[in-house]
């Protein structure tokens, strides 16, 4: 794997309408992302509902998707988890699975204070044999990450090779990202769904972690940008914004909206979302329907 860019999106978990891992979609839906030209793919993150499924079941996930992607494009393996431990036990499976590198959060249900963030870190950087991608959630962890912390560890870890910045003030952790870590190996990520894509490539990241219902558009608004194609890649995002716009106004529901976008388009079986959710209303789901169909009308 060489140095992380470009749009690696995010795979749900697809589940049939009894809530078990759909096998075929789930590999439906890394096979269609790669032939959208994706850069790499991500599995069991945040969009992945990683929180809602059992290790074995996440285990089994890793699987499936490295088996499907047939060494096409890397895959990034979520070992995000409440504790450390479990966390370098998961990224050790993905090691023997085949991904080709891990992204984890700090645990999760606790506000973990600075020293313990760099253990935490640390320990997975030490007993985890692939590179390592911090995702910086604080929105979803509920505690916030000094920026500092990356200089640190990517001056000890040279398997530390990228960050994924979220939040409210994106933009502004990606310029501080950039101003602090020094190593020529390390890039830094966004994410939010591409809504600030372009402005995150004008502030030095390298790619785009979204969602994996519409990367068809956001590959080639980002092949492009980078190219210096502004129009053209700004006419491509311009298909892509009513979607995202949508998701937007019904954040709570994005697990909902972005299985029922792959359904609609044909990719997965079944927009089944596992508890806890927020399912979306008959109306709601006629208006994303409708934006489907005029984002792509030969489909």
């Amino acid at each position: 794997m060489d140095r992380v860019r470009g749009i690696i999106p995010a795979l749900s978990t697809p589940t049939d309408e009894k809530g078990e891992i759909d096998e075929g979609s789930l590999r439906s839906l890394a096979n269609r992302n790669i032939k959208w030209g994706v850069h790499a793919v991500a599995v069991s993150i945040v969009a992945g509902e990683f929180y809602k499924f059992s290790d074995a079941e996440r285990r089994k996930c890793f699987d499936i998707v490295v088996d499907a992607t047939s060494g096409k494009v890397p895959v990034w393996a979520g070992i995000s988890h409440m504790g450390t431990e479990p966390s370098i036990q998961l990224g050790q499976y993905a090691k023997d699975a085949g991904a080709d590198g891990v992204i984890a959060m700090l645990p999760l249900g606790v506000r973990v204070p600075a020293m313990a963030q760099s253990e935490h870190f640390s320990r997975i950087l030490e007993k985890v044999d692939l590179p390592l991608m911090i995702q910086d959630a604080e929105d979803f962890s509920g505690t916030s990450m000094r920026t500092s912390l990356l200089a640190k560890l990517s001056r000890e870890y040279s398997n530390l090779v990228s960050i994924k910045v979220e939040g409210g003030d994106i933009l502004q952790k990606i310029e501080d990202a950039m101003g602090l870590v020094e190593s020529k190996n390390f890039t830094v990520i966004g994410g939010m769904a591409a809504r600030l894509l372009f402005e995150e490539l004008d502030r030095g990241a390298q790619g785009n972690i979204p969602d994996a219902c519409l990367t068809d558009l956001l590959v080639k608004a980002y092949n492009d940008y980078t190219a210096g194609r502004v129009e053209a890649a700004r006419k491509n995002f311009a298909k892509y914004k009513p979607w995202v716009d949508f998701l937007t106004l019904h954040s709570g529901a994005s697990a909902e909206i972005e299985k029922e976008t792959l359904r609609l388009r044909g990719i997965i079986r079944s927009s089944h979302t596992r508890s806890p959710h927020i399912p979306l209303d008959q109306e709601s789901k006629q208006e994303l329907a409708s934006i489907i169909k005029r984002i792509f009308p030969g489909e």
